[in-house]
């Protein structure tokens, strides 16, 4: 039996999404020599954040239009139980309280992929750069098939620069995922710039504020089995924007607030196997995710 690769949905692996609720914080000003950034501080504790997603999807397959929003208020904790140097780190997670919901033609639905989420708990590994290395506990290439929500989505992690940062401090930070799977290989290139754009105290804590722009390219080859048991072949191209901000505790090593807005776009083709009909595939996704610190013990 074949297993399903969907459209491709999951967008921004290594690229921190979240981080929401007040204002930006007051103002302070931030030592001459810089600060540097650091995870170590952050060795040993848990921190509790609330996030809350919205996404608007509109996809199109074999001639059918199909719209969906999904909202929802997630609740989890980040364990920091290794952290090295740069941005390298271990991370893990573990998801509380999850209320998603999925709604199509204005209907709730029900979700496999929002009951995916709770109670879950994965590893994530960062290298020296901040960017995902590895997972343990989820499987990467049906993290890539999910087309409403994916745990992925909420991975707040950030690229730390080895130098001590400034106002006006700029780094860009590339990403290269190939996932290799039985009927297909996916490939993902992310490419981010974090400018230092304020040095704040927000909840208490000294803040640097980083702005992120940057984008996505990815591609999709492989088969797709449909319920009838159909075979297609699946080949397609998405492309996208990412737009955000981070707040990042210098003296705890930890995010305190994160905001992420991501525009994508898919295109491509699916061929019936038997048959060489070929039908076009178009896929657009836009979502935000906003998260907040809400305690660290």
């Amino acid at each position: 039996m074949l297993k399903k690769l969907k459209v491709l949905a999951l967008v921004g692996i290594g690229v921190a999404i979240a981080v929401a609720g007040c204002g930006g914080g007051q103002k302070i000003s931030m030592p001459a020599e810089g600060v540097q950034l650091s995870y170590k501080p952050a060795v040993g504790k848990t921190f509790t954040y609330r996030a809350v997603v919205k996404k608007y999807i509109q996809t199109s397959e074999k001639g059918v239009s199909i719209e969906k929003q999904v909202s929802g208020d997630v609740t989890f904790d980040v364990s920091v139980l290794d952290a090295g140097e740069g941005g390298k780190a271990t991370m893990k997670y573990k998801f509380k309280n999850v209320a998603v919901s999925v709604f199509q033609n204005n209907q709730i639905q029900p979700s496999d992929e929002v009951e995916d989420l709770k109670d879950l708990e994965f590893t994530v590994y960062l290298d020296t750069s901040g960017s995902m290395d590895s997972l343990e506990g989820i499987d990467l290439e049906e993290e890539f098939q999910k087309k409403e929500i994916s745990p992925i989505d909420f991975l707040l992690t950030f690229p730390i620069p080895q130098e001590k940062v400034k106002i006006g401090y700029s780094w860009e930070n590339v990403q290269d995922t190939t996932v290799q799977g039985e009927h297909g290989t996916a490939t993902q290139k992310v490419k981010v710039t974090y400018n230092i754009s304020d040095f704040v105290m927000l909840d208490g804590a000294r803040c640097v504020v980083a702005d992120i722009k940057g984008t996505i390219h990815m591609t999709q080859k492989g088969e797709s089995e449909d319920e009838d048991g159909t075979v297609y072949e699946i080949d397609m191209t998405m492309d996208g924007d990412i737009k955000g901000k981070i707040y990042f505790d210098v003296d705890n090593g930890c995010v305190v607030k994160y905001q992420s807005n991501k525009m994508v776009d898919v295109k491509g083709t699916q061929t019936n196997t038997d048959t060489g009909e070929q039908h076009p595939i178009s896929y657009y996704n836009q979502e935000t995710i906003d998260a907040k610190l809400l305690k660290n013990k």
